[in-house]
């Protein structure tokens, strides 16, 4: 280790990481953001964007200790605000900007947890959110200020006074998923934050010159310690784009890579998912014009990883000089901060076990199973990592399944202002008082020192990267109905070769037995969740009333449902299941939006939607709306992408959510192509705008 490189380890924060890297490189670029994915961008040298955060901590310090609820888009104004915080010792909090058509409780019910003192926004957020929330608010909320960031000028950095947080103060609440119940804000420290980038980069042994290049969401710890704070630490920076972006055109991201390879190593994380999507999407006309030698990191994570993806992925950039062994398979957590465990990416570290006797927390090894885990690589020094039987306490032996255990300084301070879980959940002990240890509510082993992830004692559910929790989307399934039985759902995710997909089970009410409508209810229900949760539904069983299996204490026991659901064994009164043929979606036509009539204009809407949702067309009228068709969040982005692509112009970042229906939809579409130039450039690659 350098002498530099020493220098910054023993820093107790962000702040002065950027304040040292100022002193040695000043002119250095720290992050550069493309708002569309590829074109135009902005961005800062390590001194410019020290100078923007004194700016913004200059009007924060009065509020030093306390929490900022923090309302930004993913994008370069919420890391000026985010990172500004650290400079005046406030405890951020981020949350997504609200918007219309949305239920707004997972706000609410973290204004309520973390009682702020204010609001940190922007411009373009507070235009919109602001409205929405004085519509919801109770007294308090509304009485607290709004500070706008975009009204605080870089003069105002003279105004700032030095302040250093210590190691042990609270760096930011990062709340977990749910929208229903007590949220979970995770108590994360600035020692925290040190003591996990820290071990990154000792764990990837990257170049200290590597850039990060990244379009995930800032709001969450994945892409906002992995993609910035890591590279920030060791000097490097970032390389940002909106998600949206990437999932309207995944061909987006690999151009980065190819683009800023040419002159460093670059490296990335990612979910599953998205590597699934490049290799689905990306062409072989499109792959040739790539150059990915220098791509030399990529982190999968955040949902389990699938052998049949990084066999796509890797067989089919292999021609662009893209090495499998840059895949780092890893395993982490908001409570741990974000990394615990990695390694790089080996065949035989995708092993097939017997499903039969995982039944039995046996890690078995059998080359005729079907059922395939990949390693999530080693514990990274100086963590503690224990397998441990969650009811007796004891350490599992190698080859015996359990709860993951973690300890180290790494681990978060716990929840907020939840008492008796934090002391449940990071106060763990083993039979022999070894500890204290986060219980992980994963299960999992080790297999010739390598961790294997084989399920979730917690229900959590990932889907697309993302965390939901069964109660929220049972729910709102049994709400979508009169003749669905409340509290007696059931939802998990089944594994298929596009990834895990959603799963309902759904009591249908005594008194209904006889009128219920099955295919009605369940559009109802994919409407609902798709609204609420941005989710998918994959299928939907609906059972006789007071058959679904219950503890004696009246709990859901989904994992025996979900036994009983892929066993044919439940008590079904009929079964909906999307169709898993793949479908061909209508092309953008040669007549520009400005030329066709809006009639026209709706119908190629609603030929889409159709085809997407697995709707007959006449069953989507133009008053219907977007979000209530069972698309998923993704589906919407890649709706406004070819909208876009059509248009030939930007659209605002919300407009297709926020449409009341499709004609509407197709009316703003015609004002904005009568407001566009009558000219434009043949290259609709050069022209497309993104969220």
């Amino acid at each position: 280790m350098t002498d530099t490189q020493t220098d910054i380890a023993a820093l107790p924060n962000l702040a002065d990481v950027i304040r040292h890297w100022v002193a040695l490189q000043p002119d250095t670029e720290i992050l550069r953001f493309y708002p569309q994915g590829e074109g135009e961008s902005v961005f800062y040298s390590y001194h410019e964007f020290d100078q923007r955060c004194q700016a913004i901590a200059s009007q924060l310090q009065p509020y030093q200790g306390q929490r900022l609820i923090l309302l930004f888009h993913s994008g370069m104004e919420f890391l000026e605000a985010f990172f500004a915080c650290f400079y005046a010792g406030v405890i951020a909090v981020p949350a997504y900007p609200p918007r219309r058509n949305q239920n707004l409780d997972r706000l609410l019910n973290m204004i309520t947890d973390c009682q702020p003192a204010a609001f940190l926004s922007c411009d373009a957020v507070l235009q919109q959110a602001k409205p929405l929330c004085d519509e919801v608010f109770d007294a308090r909320s509304l009485s607290l200020p709004w500070i706008n960031t975009n009204q605080i000028e870089n003069s105002k950095a003279a105004n700032y006074q030095h302040f250093s947080p210590a190691a042990e103060d609270l760096a930011f609440l990062q709340y977990t998923s749910g929208s229903t119940g007590q949220p979970k804000g995770v108590m994360v420290s600035h020692g925290n934050l040190m003591s996990n980038v820290d071990m990154a980069k000792s764990a990837f042994k990257l170049p200290g010159n590597l850039r990060c290049v990244s379009w995930l969401p800032l709001f969450h710890d994945m892409g906002l310690i992995g993609a910035v704070m890591m590279p920030i630490y060791w000097g490097a920076g970032a390389v940002l784009m909106p998600p949206a972006a990437f999932l309207q055109k995944p061909l987006r991201w690999l151009k980065l890579l190819h683009e800023y390879g040419q002159h460093s190593p670059v490296g990335c994380a990612a979910p599953n998912f998205a590597y699934q999507l490049c290799a689905d999407q990306i062409s072989d006309a499109e792959i040739e014009q790539l150059d990915l030698s220098n791509w030399i990191f990529s982190l999968t994570g955040a949902e389990p990883n699938r052998l049949s993806t990084i066999e796509a992925f890797t067989k089919k950039f292999a021609p662009t000089g893209f090495q499998a062994s840059s895949l780092s398979p890893s395993f982490g957590m908001a409570e741990c901060t974000l990394l615990s465990t990695t390694g790089h990416w080996q065949k035989n570290k995708a092993v097939s076990i017997s499903s039969e006797r995982l039944q039995y927390d046996e890690f078995i090894p059998d080359n005729n199973s079907d059922t395939c885990l990949i390693s999530a690589g080693q514990t990274v020094a100086p963590q503690c990592l224990k397998i441990v039987n969650s009811e007796t306490k004891e350490e599992q032996a190698e080859g015996q399944v359990g709860e993951i255990w973690l300890s180290g300084p790494h681990i978060a301070q716990g929840y907020w202002g939840q008492t008796e879980l934090t002391q449940d959940i990071f106060q763990a002990k083993t039979d022999t008082g070894l500890g204290p240890f986060m219980r992980t509510g994963d299960l999992g082993c080790l297999y010739q020192n390598e961790l294997f992830i084989t399920g979730r004692q917690k229900d959590l559910l990932i889907i697309r990267g993302r965390n939901h929790y069964p109660q929220d989307l049972e729910l709102s399934c049994a709400q979508s109905a009169e003749s669905l039985q409340m509290d007696n759902s059931a939802a998990f995710t089944l594994d298929n070769e596009s990834g895990e997909k959603l799963v309902l089970v759904q009591e249908v009410s005594r008194s209904h037995r006889k009128d219920f409508d099955s295919d009605k209810t369940a559009q109802l229900i994919r409407n609902n969740i798709a609204k609420q949760h941005g989710v998918e539904v994959s299928a939907i069983a609906f059972i006789r009333f007071a058959s679904i299996a219950k503890t004696s204490s009246g709990k859901i026991q989904r994992h025996k449902v979900k036994q009983q659901y892929t066993a044919d064994k439940l008590n079904v009164i009929d079964l909906w299941q999307a169709p898993v043929d793949k479908t061909i979606l209508p092309s953008i036509p040669s007549q520009s939006i400005l030329d066709i009539d809006q009639a026209a204009l709706e119908q190629w809407i609603q030929q889409w939607l159709a085809i997407k949702t697995h709707i007959p067309v006449e069953e989507i009228p133009v008053d219907a709306a977007l979000d209530g068709l069972g698309l998923d969040s993704v589906d919407l982005v890649q709706l406004s992408g070819e909208l876009e692509k059509w248009l030939g112009q930007t659209l605002d970042t919300m407009l297709v959510w926020e449409q009341a229906h499709i004609r509407a939809l197709a009316g703003t579409l015609k004002t904005l192509a009568e407001k566009s130039p009558d000219s434009a450039d043949d290259n609709n690659d050069e022209l497309e705008g993104f969220l």
